[in-house]
């Protein structure tokens, strides 16, 4: 059976140019338009919330010269900034991108802006021709990602402000593979009570449990440069940086001895089950010892101590980050 989703602008923006036009109407609201001037000026710190009104955007403008179409055009007196809006990961770049829109800007790089899904095919594509042309370094703070946005949205909490403001963030949740998990009081009780073991199945609220900590593992790790790994005991993605393998995921031999469902777990294959120290700035570690199997030979590991509650909003996006810290320092 056909599955519909229940969200109010489900097969309305996806299609892209209606995805930039309700956008560019949502920055008539003025708490919007700053948390997205905020979001840009996050990397480039040319645009001034004071200078800009809702008027000052528009869409669809033809270029002349035959330098293309603006997806988003925003003027403030004679300076003129064009955002190139893409919510599909294989829409393929036009002659123009971004080889034309610089020429029409007259080169000056800052005044472009990509706004793109991480996961979007051509994203090495459109560095390379733009260094090319135009002999630029800095490439990436013209690239922004509707994920990172959208993490901005959750913590400002502004889909509360407005309706429109709430439809678009249901879709884009949604269409960015952002869906926000909820659990159950009695899902919770066994993620977060270290005395529940996997043997313990008197509670029926495992399985709904295990298949959203599985949707989290699969939003957090295909996120987070990681890889999803078939050779361990669970459902885990990994990274391996130089001697580290870092692991995030369901790794049932924890579950079971140390009563932590969803882990961070750091080892170092060196060692070969040796002890080894290890610490990380402002990321708390705890050294456990366990066996993969029952014959295995007893192992050292870090499990990362997430702080970040399982049922907050904003637990995947915060993991995500803690990710990140912990990879930068290996």
């Amino acid at each position: 059976m056909y599955h519909r989703e229940s969200i109010i602008l489900y097969n309305v923006l996806n299609q892209e140019v209606v995805f930039q036009e309700y956008f560019c109407n949502l920055l008539q609201f003025p708490n919007f338009r700053n948390l997205f001037i905020d979001f840009i000026n996050e990397h480039n710190c040319i645009l001034k919330k004071e200078d800009i009104k809702y008027n000052n955007f528009n869409t669809e403008i033809i270029l002349p010269n035959n330098c293309g179409r603006a997806d988003l055009s925003l003027k403030i007196n004679n300076d003129e900034f064009i955002f190139e809006i893409k919510n599909k990961c294989y829409t393929t770049l036009t002659t123009n991108q971004p080889n034309s829109y610089l020429l029409h800007l007259n080169k000056k790089n800052e005044n472009l802006y990509f706004l793109i899904p991480k996961k979007y095919a051509h994203k090495e594509e459109l560095k390379n021709i733009w260094k090319e042309f135009n002999e630029y370094n800095n490439i990436e703070q013209q690239i922004f990602y509707w994920e990172d946005f959208i993490t901005k949205m959750t913590t400002s909490k502004i889909y509360n402000k407005h309706l429109e403001i709430n439809f678009f963030y249901e879709f884009c949740l949604y269409w960015f593979d952002m869906e926000i998990i909820k659990f159950t009081k009695e899902e919770k009780m066994i993620l977060t009570n270290n005395k529940n073991k996997t043997s313990d199945f008197t509670n029926k609220s495992i399985p709904s449990a295990l298949k959203k900590i599985e949707a989290i593992i699969n939003n957090i790790g295909s996120n987070s440069d990681m890889k999803i790994d078939n050779d361990t005991v669970g459902y885990n993605y990994s990274k391996k940086i130089n001697d580290y393998v870092i692991y995030f995921g369901i790794d049932y031999d924890i579950w079971e001895s140390q009563g932590i469902p969803l882990s961070i777990l750091i080892q170092n294959h060196k060692v070969d089950y040796n002890d080894f120290e290890l610490e990380l700035n402002g990321v708390l570690l705890e050294k456990i010892y366990y066996n993969e199997t029952k014959d295995s030979p007893q192992q050292v590991g870090y499990r990362v101590i997430n702080n970040n509650e399982l049922g907050n909003d904003d637990f995947q996006d915060n993991t995500k980050r803690l990710i990140a810290k912990i990879l930068e320092q290996i």
